[in-house]
Parts: structure tokens; sequence; C-alpha cells
């Protein structure tokens, strides 16, 4: 195919200043904003959302308020368990030390204190230290978790879960974002 020279200059010419696809966009969105004006709208336009939206999840301190409710449900139903953990294991101690069969009485002549070398009574005893050391780790996770949300300005309805004591319990989920 053969162009003359005037074709191609001219077609460059076009190309130079033809208006691009900003200039195009600029062009069908005054039109369209115009009072009344039935300007065109391209397919692309239509498509693409307004900037005026905003998808983005609210953060405090890099956490969700899901993430955060999570962990603050965590860090109490740890705290829970140890305490019951405990209280089950004290229990079987005072039920075992309470028992007074030959084996937990000291020989004569012994201390009392050798009676509480007991290989009955030992395991129990070491499992209520166990469980004492875990409420003292879960509580100091606990205050932990509290400062950080305190220091990242979580609001306290993202600390506990709905219906705990949540004075919007039966609200929308919108109510709850931070003010």
């Amino acid at each position: 195919m053969s162009w003359s020279r005037a074709t191609l200059h001219v077609l460059l010419m076009m190309l130079l200043f033809a208006p691009g696809p900003a200039a195009r966009l600029a062009s069908a969105q005054s039109r369209g904003s115009g009072e009344g004006s039935g300007g065109t709208v391209s397919l692309d336009d239509l498509l693409k959302l307004p900037e005026s939206l905003d998808f983005d999840v609210e953060r405090r301190g890099g956490r969700t308020r899901l993430e955060w409710l999570a962990l603050f449900e965590e860090a109490q139903r740890s705290v829970e368990e140890a305490k019951t953990g405990l209280a089950d294991a004290q229990a079987r101690l005072t039920t075992m030390a309470g028992r007074s069969d030959n084996w937990n009485m000291a020989p004569p002549g012994l201390p009392i204190e050798a009676a509480e070398d007991n290989p009955d009574t030992r395991a129990l005893r070491d499992e209520v230290a166990r469980w004492r050391a875990e409420i003292t780790r879960a509580e100091a996770r606990q205050r932990e978790i509290t400062i950080e949300a305190s220091l990242a300005g979580v609001p306290e309805s993202w600390r506990r879960p709905r219906g705990a004591g949540d004075p919007q319990a039966g609200s929308s989920p919108r109510d709850d974002r931070a003010p």
C-alpha cells in the first residue's frame, strides 16, 4: 500500500493534535454535568466506582474491630480457664489431703513437713502451682492487651462482645465505629 506524503502528514497532524483519553473523559464529564444535557458516558466511566466511596475497614493499632474483640475474648477465656483449673486442682488436693488413712500421716519421730512430700499429693501440689503460674501469665497478657488497646485508641465497644454490658447491643453495625 502506498501512502502519499501529504496523507501521512495529515495523519500525523491528526494524531498530534487529537485529544487524548484524558481530554475525552474530561469533555464527557463536563457534558454530563451540564443541566439537562444528553451527553454520552462511556462504558469505562460507568464501570468505575466513584472516588468518594471508601471501602477500607476501620483499623486501630493495625487491627479491625473483630480482631480486637477476638483478642480480648481469648485473653479473658485464658484467665477463666486457668482459674477453673486451679479451683479443680485445689478441690482434688483438699479431698486427698483430708483423708485420714495411714499414708497421709508422718511416721513417729519425723516432722510433719515430711508428710507433705507424700507422692499422692505432690503431683496435685505441683499442678496447683502450675495453675497459679498460668493465672499470673494470663492476667499479665490481658493487661498487655488492654495497654496496647489504650495506646492505639481502641474504643470500649471494640473491647467486649455485643451484649456483654454493651449499651448499644441492639444497634446497627455502623454504630460501633469510633467517634
